[in-house]
């Protein structure tokens, strides 16, 4: 489900940052975030300001290029929204993470994800991203599939 207007201002630009993710869109992408905005992902990874925010993104893109993600639910509140996410990809390219490489499997990804933002006027300046890391390795063909 795409997020329907009319919309909140929050609301649209979480819609422009994911769709500016979607398309490798880098500028925009970027142009979504606060001077001193933080994104966190699982596995420890932390990045401070617009450009190490983007370079933390783009290897996703690099392992999976075609990867995108759809907004199934979203929820706002006090300085905030909440996004429920489904990414689909194919790993067509190297995964690095914090323990290595992954090379390219070829395999279809679909995972299930929610990212947490906080805005300073009509940009974010946190998110943290709740994705299934299990049901990645397991879709890539590096662990057991679970479900």
């Amino acid at each position: 489900m795409a997020i329907e207007a009319p919309v909140s201002p929050r609301i649209a630009v979480v819609q422009r940052y994911l769709d500016a993710f979607n398309r490798a869109d880098w500028d925009t992408f970027r142009d979504c975030l606060t001077a001193d905005t933080v994104h966190v992902e699982p596995g420890g990874m932390e990045a401070h300001g617009p450009d190490a925010t983007v370079d933390s993104v783009k290897v996703f893109k690099t392992a999976m290029p075609d990867l995108t993600g759809v907004v199934t639910r979203i929820v706002e509140g006090p300085g905030g929204a909440a996004a429920e996410i489904v990414w689909t990809g194919t790993h067509s390219g190297p995964l690095a993470g914090p323990t290595g490489v992954i090379p390219p499997t070829g395999r279809a990804v679909t995972v299930h994800a929610t990212k947490v933002f906080a805005f300073e006027g009509d940009r974010i300046s946190y998110g943290r991203h709740y994705w299934d890391m299990l049901e990645l390795l397991g879709a890539i063909g590096v662990m057991p599939a679970g479900r």
